[in-house]
């Protein structure tokens, strides 16, 4: 006899087939990646500047398992030492914006009146720049390489990290704890940073999970458009641009680091998928009545 609705009991969202599935595959796609990034120089058949100019435009075979640039380049080799370089412009732009963004964030949540008001409106003045164009336009003037990069999409993410701490703070400081801290007459830094922080950094580590994979990709577009990265370093967004004219002989020069460039942003969005699901309070059950 089936039991009624009422009776079934609450699943916790960690063991539901769905979310394990998002992270493990996610976590286990992510780690793979990572971890051939970082043994890339044992990994990788050849160096990633090494030319074989006798074997050009080589397609994928024994010895060049993903072929050979216009210099003879292999394309594996490339694209596993580009996957340092795209992983660490993702991260340090992370890191970056997410230590300006999520002080500014608790401060003006936790301020509110003209404090707030001030932080917002100069995060409005941000916002309100079309973001490849305020980016192109801080790198014209400087010679691009992979700190300014990182430093630039970093400070591009600040308002929208911002506006998410922000929003976390001023639910949380509307709770009674936040109001006995005060009755207890603790600082506004113990507050924010002992009382508020710790409970708002389930929705923050999750946004970090998916604005790492944002960061990849606008790191990759300005490569592409010669802003970012520079030749002759090997980067995802670079091996696509400088493909662009051999796409009819050689379309693997720009298959494989556009490929891997997918899986790792296709891991990075299902690890936050599954992160979100299993920190959110009001996903962290299944469907009970």
């Amino acid at each position: 006899m089936a039991l009624p609705l009422g009776n079934t009991v609450a699943q916790p969202a960690w063991r539901r087939p769905a979310l394990r599935g998002k992270l493990l595959v996610g976590g286990a796609l992510l780690g793979i990646i990572v971890l051939l990034a970082l043994f890339a120089p044992i990994v990788a058949p050849f160096p990633p500047e090494e030319l074989h100019v006798a074997d050009r435009f080589q397609a994928p075979n024994a010895i060049y398992l993903a072929g050979t640039d216009e210099l003879g380049r292999d394309v594996l080799s490339r694209t596993l030492y580009g996957s340092r370089l795209s992983l660490f412009l993702g991260l340090a732009a992370t890191f970056i914006a997410m230590l300006i963004g999520i002080p500014l964030g608790l401060l003006a949540g936790y301020s509110r009146g003209w404090l707030d008001e001030l932080i917002m409106r100069l995060l409005d003045v941000m916002m309100s720049f079309p973001p490849i164009i305020l980016i192109l336009l801080v790198l014209a003037v400087m010679t691009p390489n992979l700190a300014k990069t990182a430093l630039v999409v970093g400070l591009l993410y600040v308002p929208a990290v911002a506006r998410l701490a922000r929003s976390v703070t001023l639910s949380i400081a509307a709770e009674d704890f936040i109001q006995a801290a005060r009755a207890r007459g603790e600082s506004r830094l113990y507050i924010l940073f002992r009382e508020i922080m710790p409970n708002a950094w389930p929705p923050l580590v999750v946004d970090a999970s998916l604005r790492v994979s944002f960061a990849i990709l606008l790191a990759a577009v300005l490569s592409f458009l010669g802003f970012g990265v520079q030749p002759p370093q090997a980067d995802w967004g670079l091996m696509i641009s400088q493909s662009r004219s051999f796409l009819q002989i050689s379309p693997w020069i720009a298959l494989t680091p556009g490929i891997v460039m997918c899986l790792t942003v296709v891991s990075l969005s299902l690890l936050g998928d599954g992160l979100r699901e299993h920190l959110d309070p009001r996903l962290r059950h299944g469907p009970g009545l």
